[in-house]
């Protein structure tokens, strides 16, 4: 198998140039081929890429669309036609040795592969197999494999393929039962524990029922996945055999993760209970960690409690304990909680705030926090009346590189299925190329997608990366003739109006959210309706996704949501959580609007909100424009709206 892994590989480095020499695929065997009047022959020679989808949609045969075989996109035409012809090897195979890394090639080799397993035809599996990832595909080769008699072919690296938390396809069965190990006791003991942990209770509970009846854990086993499925039942366990095991140790932070998402107030005393034998027990501090941040939703005081029982917190419930803090004014609390070393922004502007607040000095920690280009770096530099720090460290391109980059049959692929509109499928041609890289170099695939159009899949590398300082990159400007057109046209800022797009799309015009919002500023139908007509605007068919008009109706909103609640903050709120829930949160104290921000109800609305205002300030900075503070903002001493 791993040779067979091995020659993909190979193959996939060598299929860099789009100029390389390829074999010419087989024509359609003429018995399938379609007979077409003359007079629709060239209709068929000058269809394009779209057509021929809508052509093959309709059912016409491949072999009419032959002229397009050396086009970029032909793989993905044969892969829609074979999908539903997966009889025609003879026509398939030649792709998968030409095409092989091509995402829709991939999944129609799958497909192929499996049936020809059910089949009973091995040989042809095992001779046109490669390596896709796939499990169903995996075990058809492994099975095939044992199948010819080929016994260690089969079981190459089967312990990757069976110590997995969720239960594998049947197909894999025999070839698992040959390798023996299979009913090995300590093997199932550590699968189980692996699915227990990931949460699987049902099956972990499966590979503890094969365990001998003698075997010494599998009461412990079978009694964890019983409070996995039942976390109440632990209450009335006990409280000493739930510990009496280095296996039970193992065990008990999983389960008193499961009691406390159930009802983190009630359970909160059952689960701190344990910290002083669990308290170096990694599994127990994430627990704690997500017991901490639940509590802190409740506004829950056991939140201190249980954050103070942590040995190194992470900064994600650090902050979350610091909005609780905050929203109840405990500056001693704050002090108590926040070291003066922390490198979190956030800890560090409200933990000046609470030096200020209870007469300590202040300004040196409010000089760490301005050091940052963040929300928080922001206020802090407001505090000290200086200039924000905006610390930008820009890629420059190597042009071997990006020559390189143009030469790459995925991304040349990615750009011709972007042209078309299929954004999906751009990604996933451009994605995997990008895992394998060290950073240097995707930094500069991150350079040359921002400059081929590619803005969400560029933030989206260097966001996994970590690296916050390319604002090139970070926050592009692909829209600015139709941002500039919008802010004119509703009097909406132009800066509020980039910040949005950077915040909802990462400046995709065809992107859809789960709630079904759509385009750049990711704008509800029935809203963009609205607008519309307030605007005069036509709006049918696909034009929500138009950049022009989208930013238009967003901006449009962007105004009524100002002119009702006549703050940015607030506006930005409404825009993401609806005014609806706006008009109730303002029913509390907004005399300081950074502790109200602090107190949003809601996480994604919350952190909304920052980066609207931390975007906006990024955006001028790119443009050369002086606008106000962010704290001139959010005490709305500025306008948004003119």
């Amino acid at each position: 198998m791993m040779q067979k892994i091995f020659f993909g590989y190979l193959m996939v480095i060598t299929q860099l140039s789009v100029a390389q020499s390829l074999a010419p695929l087989p024509v359609a065997s003429q018995s399938a081929t379609q007979t077409v009047d003359s007079g629709s022959v060239n209709r068929y020679r000058n269809a394009d890429y779209l057509q021929a989808q809508i052509g093959l949609a309709n059912g016409d045969d491949i072999s009419l669309y032959s002229h397009l075989v050396n086009d970029p996109l032909y793989p993905y035409l044969a892969a829609q036609f074979y999908q539903k012809n997966l009889e025609r090897d003879s026509e398939i195979l030649p792709l998968f040795r030409r095409f092989y890394a091509v995402p829709a090639i991939k999944k129609l080799h799958n497909r192929w592969i499996v049936k020809q397993y059910n089949l009973g035809n091995y040989r042809a599996v095992v001779d046109n197999y490669f390596y896709t990832g796939n499990e169903e595909a995996d075990c058809a080769y492994r099975a095939a494999q044992l199948s010819l008699g080929n016994r260690q072919a089969a079981l190459a690296h089967i312990y990757g393929a069976w110590m997995s938390p969720k239960s594998i396809s049947k197909t894999c069965d025999p070839v698992f039962e040959v390798w023996g190990k299979v009913n090995d006791p300590a093997y199932r003991v550590k699968r189980a524990r692996m699915a227990y942990h990931k949460g699987n209770a049902n099956f972990a509970g499966m590979l503890v029922e094969r365990l001998p009846f003698e075997n010494a854990q599998r009461a412990t086993l079978q009694r964890f996945v019983g409070y996995l499925n039942l976390p109440e039942s632990m209450l009335t366990a006990d409280v000493a055999s739930l510990t009496d095991s280095t296996l039970a140790r193992d065990l008990l932070p999983t389960a008193l993760a499961a009691l406390v998402r159930k009802d983190s107030s009630q359970y909160a005393a059952f689960a701190t209970q344990f910290a002083p034998i669990l308290s170096a027990d990694p599994r127990y501090q994430t627990m704690l960690g997500k017991l901490t941040q639940y509590l802190v939703k409740r506004q829950d005081p056991q939140a201190v409690t249980t954050y103070r029982l942590m040995t190194a917190p992470s900064s994600r419930t650090t902050e979350a304990l610091l909005t609780y803090l905050v929203g109840m004014h405990d500056w001693r609390g704050i002090i108590e909680a926040v070291g003066k070393h922390s490198k979190s922004p956030m800890a560090l502007y409200w933990l000046a705030r609470a030096r200020e607040a209870s007469g300590q000095d202040a300004e040196s920690i409010y000089r760490k926090a301005a050091a940052y280009r963040s929300y928080y770096g922001f206020l802090a530099a407001d505090r000290l009346g200086q200039s924000y720090q905006f610390t930008p460290k820009i890629t420059q391109p190597e042009a071997g590189i990006q020559r390189q980059f143009d030469q790459n049959a995925a991304l040349v692929r990615a750009k011709r299925l972007a042209r078309y509109g299929e954004a999906v499928a751009a990604r996933r041609e451009i994605l995997p190329v990008a895992k394998p890289m060290l950073l240097p170099r995707k930094r500069q695939l991150a350079y040359w997608l921002n400059h081929n159009g590619f803005h969400f899949e560029a933030i989206y590398i260097l966001g996994k990366m970590r690296d916050w300082d390319d604002i090139a990159v970070r926050f592009p400007m692909p829209y600015d003739t139709q941002v500039q057109a919008a802010s004119a046209l509703t009097g909406t800022d132009a800066m509020w109006i980039y910040a949005i797009l950077r915040q909802e799309s990462s400046m995709d015009p065809n992107a859809v959210s789960r709630a079904r919002a759509k385009g750049l500023m990711q704008l509800i139908p029935s809203t963009a309706r609205h607008m519309a007509s307030n605007l005069g605007l036509s709006l049918s068919g696909d034009a929500i996704f138009d950049p022009s008009i989208n930013t238009q109706l967003g901006a449009n909103y962007l105004a009524k949501m100002y002119e009702r609640f006549g703050n940015i903050a607030l506006a930005s709120a409404a825009y993401n959580a609806g005014p609806g829930r706006v008009d109730e949160w303002v029913l509390r104290n907004t005399d300081d609007m950074t502790i109200w921000v602090e107190t949003i109800p809601f996480d994604e609305t919350r952190k909304y909100v920052k980066h609207i205002l931390e975007y906006q300030q990024v955006y001028a900075h790119r443009l050369g424009k002086s606008i106000p503070s962010v704290s001139d903002y959010l005490n709305g001493r500025a306008q948004a709206v003119h």
